[in-house]
Order: structure tokens, then C-alpha cells, then sequence
């Protein structure tokens, strides 16, 4: 029985490193910052993007060539205009976008967020605020 255990384990152990999967970190601090992260295979998709600027714009895309086995999107903006687009397609996908907009001269504040998913199990989470 400790055997079957031990080998179940390692039959475990050996199929969650062969979806370790694929990582992106992304973090931008300057008055235009762009960021675009393509990731595809069906395995553990992972991004996260970090702005900090006047103008910031991040796209992610995950599984669109070929879906995802979990895909998670994190998207941080700090600026004046703050665009950000995430799609995701996969078995379960997880998107998070949070946009913050501070004023500075006569530049027009804005917050604009984009999601599209398509999977078994899709959650979605947008935090817009303009100071």
C-alpha cells in the first residue's frame, strides 16, 4: 500500500511539472508604456503586467491559437489613460484588470477594459476609478 501511495505521488509529481506551463511578468514605469503577451498551449498560462505612466496600453491574449489548459491574466494600470484588452481561451479562464486614472494638465482621463473569454469556467473582475 506505502508503495501504490508513493507512486501515485510521484505519477502526480511528474504530470504537475510536464504543466508547469508558461509565465509572464511584464512591469513598465514611463510616460508611454506598451505591453503585449501572446501565450498559447494547452498547459498553465500565466501573465501579469504592471503600468506605470501617462499612457499606458497592455494586450494579453492566451489560447487563442491553441487553448489553455488554466488561464490567469492580471493587468495593473496607474496613468492618465489606461487601456488594457484580455482574451482568453481555454478550459478555465481567470482575468483581472485594475485601472486607476489621476489627472494632469489638460490631458483627458480615461479607463477602458476589454474582456473576452471562452471556456468552461470564465471569471471576470474589472476595478475602474478616475481621481
Amino acid at each position: 500500500m506505502r508503495k501504490l501511495l508513493l507512486a501515485s505521488v510521484a505519477v502526480f509529481a511528474l504530470s504537475g511539472a510536464a504543466h508547469a506551463g508558461n509565465t509572464a511578468t511584464t512591469t513598465q514605469v514611463g510616460v508611454a508604456n506598451g505591453s503585449s503577451v501572446t501565450q498559447n498551449g494547452f498547459t498553465n498560462n500565466s501573465s501579469t503586467t504592471n503600468q506605470l505612466g501617462v499612457f499606458n496600453v497592455a494586450n494579453t491574449s492566451q489560447g487563442l491559437t491553441m487553448p489553455g489548459l488554466n488561464n490567469v491574466s492580471s493587468v495593473g494600470q496607474i496613468g492618465v489613460q489606461n487601456s488594457a484588452t484580455t482574451l482568453q481561451l481555454g478550459v478555465s479562464n481567470n482575468s483581472g484588470i485594475t485601472q486607476n486614472s489621476f489627472p494632469l494638465g489638460s490631458l483627458s482621463q480615461s479607463n477602458s477594459a476589454t474582456v473576452g473569454q471562452g471556456g468552461i469556467l470564465n471569471l471576470s473582475s474589472i476595478s475602474q476609478t478616475q481621481h
